[in-house]
């Protein structure tokens, strides 16, 4: 005959969802006139079981404490500035911030931690995929235009499909920030689980990446020639570097004589203005050599900037930067991309974003023989294995153009 549970000593069920519920008496409510219960859900009855111990033990030595009633607003608001901010760089915890403004607090910020479910996260990573921009505009699924027009449906320049939904890697960006913040919660005792263990995340498409061809840079380049960011440009095809880094580059972090640059910071745009901070990791700390036409390049370039210095006497600003504007001040990034927007205009060029050079670095790379582990380490990738992977398009390509290189050989060797 089974043990009968003695009073306050919970109860586990399985339910229709197959995961399974338990409650334990945490006390008394003399106003409902009832006792007090606290649910756990888990994915076996062990996992169940094993919490309502736990909250026993703590109900018998008297140090249990009730689920808080605080909401999702106020932990996600205290959580960011508590927890997170003095551990992120600016930019991360930026982009964390917005992420709790425009999509989370919204939709969940009234409910209290102890409401909040799985069903409700769902529905959130459900409704920002099928219609989740927070700024009301929609983005083509060709060439990526955003358009601010509600009624268009199609895009303006290139005719394909205009949606308002956020990506799947968007969505689980959102759900990282969402977890990490329940699960701090969770191990102050705030929570006993935490909801966004058990949503179904949307699978991750490999993008395509979009990069210059050959005839592509020569187009890139010639438009490019007489433009004053044309040293930036040609630095840029050389090394791959990020938009950030290549901004933040000084004229000490340049081996004009060696042929180098060593990059060890990146310029990036806060609300509190340009800021110039360090590498995201390690490897992102690196020296990479380059061609002589671009050392060339350079030196014409500092020649150039001497002569602005002179120019603007008092008024320049000696930050030391390779790139900046007629003061010596830091260049806008989008000022600068925009700059980079009009000359792909004037090649003929579309679909290319600034970043897509950094990648039409690394398939340049790729097709003229360089090893994947330098590469790997000129870009600042953690791994060969992600380079590989960003670029497996490109090298399956050059592996279906080596296919055919042979078996034209081989047919022309049978002809003989």
């Amino acid at each position: 005959m089974a043990k009968r549970r003695g009073n306050g000593e919970g109860s586990i069920t399985k339910r229709k969802d197959g995961r399974w519920q338990g409650y334990v008496t945490v006390g008394y409510d003399p106003e409902k006139q009832q006792p007090r219960k606290q649910y756990f859900y888990g994915k076996t009855r062990k996992e169940v079981q094993e919490r309502i111990n736990e909250a026993l033990g703590k109900v018998q030595t008297g140090t249990y404490r009730e689920p808080s009633k605080i909401t999702m607003a106020e932990w996600l608001i205290t959580w960011l500035n508590d927890y997170m901010k003095p551990s992120l760089r600016p930019t991360t915890w930026e982009s964390y911030k917005t992420q709790a403004e425009k999509h989370i607090l919204p939709a969940l910020g009234h409910l209290r931690l102890s409401q909040l479910q799985t069903s409700h996260l769902q529905k959130l990573y459900n409704d920002k995929l099928s219609d989740g921009r927070a700024d009301g505009k929609k983005k083509c699924i060709g060439c990526g235009k955003l358009s601010s027009k509600p009624n268009l449906e199609t895009c303006e320049k290139c005719g394909k499909d205009l949606k308002g939904s956020l990506s799947p890697r968007s969505v689980r960006y959102i759900h990282v920030v969402i977890h990490a913040a329940l699960e701090q919660a969770k191990k102050e005792g705030k929570i006993t689980i935490n909801p966004a263990d058990a949503v179904r995340l949307p699978s991750l498409q490999q993008k395509e990446i979009q990069y210059l061809d050959t005839e592509g840079v020569a187009k890139f380049l010639a438009a490019a020639r007489d433009t004053k960011y044309f040293p930036a440009y040609y630095l840029e095809l050389a090394t791959g570097l990020r938009r950030g880094e290549l901004l933040a580059l000084r004229w000490k972090d340049v081996d004009l004589k060696a042929g180098s640059v060593t990059v060890n910071r990146g310029l990036v745009r806060t609300r509190q203005g340009l800021i110039f901070q360090e590498p995201k990791t390690p490897l992102a700390n690196r020296t990479i050599n380059i061609p002589p036409d671009v050392i060339n390049e350079l030196k014409f370039h500092r020649r150039r900037q001497m002569t602005e210095m002179e120019n603007a006497g008092e008024a320049w600003e000696n930050n030391g930067l390779v790139f900046c504007n007629e003061l010596g001040q830091p260049l806008c990034p989008r000022g600068f991309t925009r700059n980079f927007e009009r000359v792909l205009k004037r090649a003929g060029i579309g679909n290319v974003s600034f970043h897509g050079m950094r990648h039409t670095y690394a398939v340049m790379s790729l097709q003229e023989g360089v090893d994947i582990k330098t590469i790997q380490e000129n870009m600042g990738h953690h791994k060969a294995a992600f380079t590989l992977d960003v670029y497996s398009n490109a090298t399956a390509k050059m592996k279906k153009e080596a296919t055919d290189k042979i078996g034209n050989l081989l047919a022309s060797c049978l002809e003989k």
